[in-house]
């Protein structure tokens, strides 16, 4: 009888050995490696209105009494605290190609520039600027003066605290 409950302890311990060298030869088949799937930023990442205040705005434009008249995850606009036409947007077009903007915008001639150390495009009309940089793998924002644009600085500024906020330049 102990010669057969040797035996068995013996298989047992037989058993498990050869049973943990089985699941690590399992687990070590079953692992593959994938190519990481691009990153998309979400609205949690880039905020509501660019990551931007009213205040930053006022600041990066030079206008005094712009406010906020319109807000949703990827599009804002403020206008003159007068009324009138909207004197800055902001846009994020989401899964568009930075190139698609380009033959969209007819404000001027397109320009390419870096913001915050990404590629953009830069349209500068006789009242207007706008200015288009990549956001992500395949999205891009817009930021636009109208009116009193005497340059692209405002929209080329609110475009890199965008980029910044988001931890994209």
């Amino acid at each position: 009888m102990r010669a057969v409950g040797a035996a068995v302890g013996i298989a047992l311990i037989g058993a498990v050995i050869a049973g943990c060298s089985g699941a690590t030869d399992q687990r070590a088949a079953l692992t593959t490696t994938t190519a990481p799937r691009p990153v998309m930023p979400s609205p949690n990442t880039i905020g509501l209105c660019g990551g931007v205040t009213d205040a930053d705005v006022v600041q990066a434009v030079g206008l005094a009494g712009v406010r906020r008249v319109s807000a949703n995850p990827v599009s804002c606009a403020w206008q003159p605290a007068a009324g009138g036409d909207y004197a800055v947007t902001f846009h994020w077009f989401r899964g568009s190609s930075l190139e698609e903007r380009r033959g969209q915008v007819t404000a001027g001639k397109p320009a390419a520039v870096q913001v915050a150390g990404q590629p953009g495009i830069e349209w500068q009309g006789a009242q207007s600027c706008e200015v288009a940089v990549a956001f992500g793998n395949s999205d891009f924002i817009d930021w636009s003066e109208r009116a009193s644009a005497q340059s692209c600085t405002g929209p080329e500024r609110l475009a890199a605290a965008t980029l910044t906020k988001a931890g994209q330049g």
